[in-house]
Formats: structure tokens, sequence, C-alpha cells
């Protein structure tokens, strides 16, 4: 037997196990969660968060999509939340590696003694010296869906050191994360004006000032790391009347911190070295799923 459908926010039983058996009033899944934790409750607004992996996630409306299959961008539809018994939709893109290349650094390469250690590092130079960074160690996801793909780095000089290989890193994390707004946008119809993050990257300047770059968009960065629990408590608050509707939810949002462009990253070459590192394994790039 499979389990009834309910609302996303509605009180549907309660914690017995607890004292005075407190309702249990949202049920939400990990990046919807994210996405109403950033107060992204209105079409077109849009977070990413950057964890081990890194997921876009965008409300759209009602209307359900035409399909449930993956788009030609290369993202797929969600149910974002419902409510009294009508869905709102989204979008989700993914990048199926972010965090996890700074961890590379650290804990395979050994040029980093911790994650946090890349914003010092990176920042000793300005640019990547030409070094470029391809964030496909477990193969790209969207818009590409090649699992074949291979973690590649370009542009290496005799002159190329601790700083600007740290640095590519970062700019291919956040190159990766302009993909996905790009892809967004183009499946969704929508632009996304401002781009809210999240996750522990978001924690680094470095990469969220490359963030901007990459994308051409103001970055405001989430005041919790971890937005998912926020979005489950808004929800719960919604279904028990502590907030009165998703209004109180868009009102809520104050960022920890502000990014605008302040240079451009070369998605031209961006795009020659993400063709280069595909179709490295090519039994795996003919998977399709």
């Amino acid at each position: 037997m499979l389990p009834a459908l309910v609302d996303t926010s509605s009180v549907f039983g309660e914690a017995s196990a607890l004292a005075g058996s407190p309702p249990l009033a949202a049920l939400v899944g990990d990046q919807q969660g994210s996405l109403v934790g950033q107060s992204c409750v209105r079409p077109g607004q849009a977070k990413i968060t950057f964890g081990s992996g890194g997921m876009l996630d965008l409300c759209t409306d009602a209307a359900a999509p035409s399909t449930g299959n993956r788009t030609s961008e290369g993202i797929f539809p969600i149910v974002a939340w419902s409510r009294n018994g009508v869905c709102t939709w989204g979008v989700e893109a993914i990048m199926l590696s972010a965090g996890t290349n700074v961890e590379w650094l650290v804990q395979d390469l050994g040029i980093l003694d911790n994650p946090a250690q890349s914003h010092d590092v990176a920042a000793r130079c300005e640019t990547a010296d030409g070094v470029v960074y391809v964030p496909a160690l477990m193969g790209l996801g969207t818009p590409h869906w090649d699992y074949g793909a291979r973690g590649t780095m370009l542009g290496l000089t005799r002159g190329s050191g601790r700083p600007q290989i740290t640095r590519a890193v970062l700019e291919g994390v956040a190159h990766r994360g302009a993909d996905l707004v790009e892809a967004a946008q183009a499946g969704s119809g929508y632009d996304i004006p401002v781009l809210r993050i999240d996750g522990g990257m978001s924690e680094n300047p470095t990469f969220v000032q490359a963030l901007a770059n990459a994308t051409g968009k103001p970055v405001e960065v989430s005041r919790h790391t971890e937005a998912t629990t926020v979005g489950a408590a808004y929800l719960a608050g919604l279904a028990v009347g502590v907030w009165s509707s998703f209004d109180d939810i868009a009102g809520a949002w104050k960022p920890r911190l502000a990014v605008e462009p302040n240079g451009q990253l070369d998605r031209s070459q961006w795009a020659s070295a993400v063709e280069r590192s595909r179709r490295w394994i090519p039994d795996l790039s003919a998977l399709d799923f």
C-alpha cells in the first residue's frame, strides 16, 4: 500500500511521542524546503543550494507542466508545495558536484588545510591567469546530463600555483551555477532577477562574487546556511495560523549579504572547456535516464 497524498502545508497528525502532542503541519522535500526557506514563493524567484552538489529550484505557478520528463534544457518539473489541495509548481536544475570539488583540494590534493581556506588562498590572485576548471568529478548534470564527462583543468603553465588552481575551482563551480540559471530561464520562460543561495559554499566570499560575475546577476546570501529547516517552519506556521499567507513569507526575506557583479567571467572560454570535458567515458556518456 502507498501512503495517502497530503498537502505540503496542513495539519495531518500529531507528534504523540512528544510532550503536548504538537501538530505535524509540514511535509516537504529538502530542496523545496530550501526554496520556501529563502522566500522564493513568487513566480520567477529562484535559489541555488551549494552543498556537496548544487540544486537550483525556481518557483513557477499553479499551472501543471505539460510533461513530467526532463526538458531539452536539462531541467525537470517539481511540485514546489501544495496547500488547500492546490499545487504550486517549479522547475529544478542540478549540478552533480559543487562543494566536493573544494573537498578534493583538501582531502585528495592536500593543497588546502580546510575548505574555508579556499577563500583566502584564491584571494591571493585577482584572476585564475587563464586556468579553467570544469567540476565534472561525477559527470555533468543540467543542461548536458553527461555521466561520462570528467573533471578537467586547462590552461596550466609553469606559473600556475595554489592560488590560481584554487580560484579556478571556485570559478568553475560558479560557471556551473550560471549554467543552471541559463537552463532554468530558457526552460521555464521566467527571468531570474536576483539569485538567492544557501549551503556551505555560500559562506565563501570569493565564490559568491564569482557567481555574481558568472551569472551577471545580484546574489543574495541566506542568513541560514541550511534554509530547508526554515522553509519547513514557514510551511508549518502557515498551516497552524502563525502566518496568514505566502505574502508574510515573501516579506520575511532578509539576506545576510547582497553581492553585485563587479566583472565578468569568460563564458565563451568556459563553453569550450566544458566541451573538452565531455564524453571522456563514452559508455557512461551513452546513459540517459
